[in-house]
C-alpha cells in the first residue's frame, strides 16, 4: 500500500534523513520507531508533501505521490493525525467532525462515519456540545484520530498517539489503533512507547541517526537482545 524508497530529507543544508526504506501492506499495522531528533516526524512530513523531498520517493497503492500536493495525498486516502493533534479548539466535538469531511469521497458519507468514530470513541459522542479546549489530553486525541477517520483513510498514519497522556489512557489509544485496524485500515505508528507499540503492531522499523539500523516483525524484535538493550532495559 505505502511504498517509500530511498527517501532523503534536509532542513536548508542540514540533512536528516539518509536513504530510508519502508513499506506497509494492505491491512497491516506498521511501526517506526525510534529516538528524539531520529528523524521519524520528518519522514512523515516530507511522505505527507509537508516538508520537500530532497530524493527517492513515496509511493501510494502503486502511484509516486513524491510531488503531489497534501490535499491531494489525503484525497487519495492516506492521512496523517500529526503530533500535535491538529484539532479546532473553539469548535465544539461535533463541528469538528462533520467539519472533517471535507473530501469528495468522504462527504457523502458523512452521516454513516460520524455514527462509526462514535461507535469507536463513546466518549466523543457524550461531550460532542463541548467545545475541543474543554477535553482531557486523551479526549483531544480521541478527537483528532476521529477527525482523521472521518476522512475515509485507507491508511492512517499516527505520530506520536501517546504523547503526555496518562499510562491508563495509553492502554486506551492502543485498543482504540486496534480496532481501527480491524474495520480494515492499514496504520503506520511513529511512536516513543517501544514495548507497547511492538506488543501492537505487525512490523518495525527503527531509525537512529536519520538511518533504518534494524526491522523485522514485531514480536521478534520484542526478543531481540540489542532491542532490549536498547530500549526496553529501564
Amino acid at each position: 500500500m505505502l511504498k517509500i524508497n530511498q527517501l532523503e530529507v534536509a532542513y536548508g543544508d542540514i540533512q536528516v534523513v539518509w536513504g530510508i526504506d519502508l513499506e506497509v501492506p494492505p491491512q497491516s499495522t506498521v511501526a517506526l520507531l525510534g529516538p528524539n531528533g531520529a528523524g521519524k516526524t520528518s519522514s512523515l512530513l516530507a511522505m505527507m508533501s509537508l516538508l520537500p523531498i530532497k530524493a527517492g520517493a513515496v509511493q501510494f497503492k502503486g502511484e509516486d505521490i513524491s510531488t503531489k500536493k497534501t490535499h491531494e495525498i489525503v484525497e487519495s486516502g492516506l492521512v496523517l493525525v500529526p503530533e500535535w493533534r491538529g484539532t479546532f479548539a473553539t469548535m465544539t466535538v461535533l463541528e469538528n467532525l462533520e467539519i472533517a469531511a471535507y473530501t469528495s469521497k468522504a462527504r457523502p458519507l458523512q452521516k454513516q462515519t460520524l455514527k462509526e468514530v462514535f461507535e469507536i470513541f463513546p466518549r466523543l459522542e457524550e461531550r460532542k456540545m463541548q467545545k475541543a479546549r474543554t477535553l482531557s489530553g486523551g479526549e483531544r486525541q480521541m478527537l483528532a484520530i476521529g477527525r482523521a477517520l472521518m476522512l475515509q483513510p485507507e491508511l492512517l498514519v499516527l505520530d506520536e498517539p501517546s504523547l503526555g497522556l496518562a499510562p491508563l489512557i495509553v492502554d486506551n489509544i492502543f485498543d482504540v489503533i486496534a480496532a481501527i485496524k480491524n474495520r480494515g485500515v492499514s496504520i503506520l505508528i511513529v511512536e516513543q512507547n517501544v514495548q507497547l507499540t511492538l506488543e501492537s503492531t505487525d512490523y518495525a522499523y527503527i531509525i537512529e541517526t536519520g538511518r533504518i539500523v534494524q526491522q523485522g516483525p514485531s514480536a521478534e524484535l520484542l526478543k531481540d537482545d540489542r532491542v532490549v538493550e536498547a530500549y526496553l532495559s529501564l
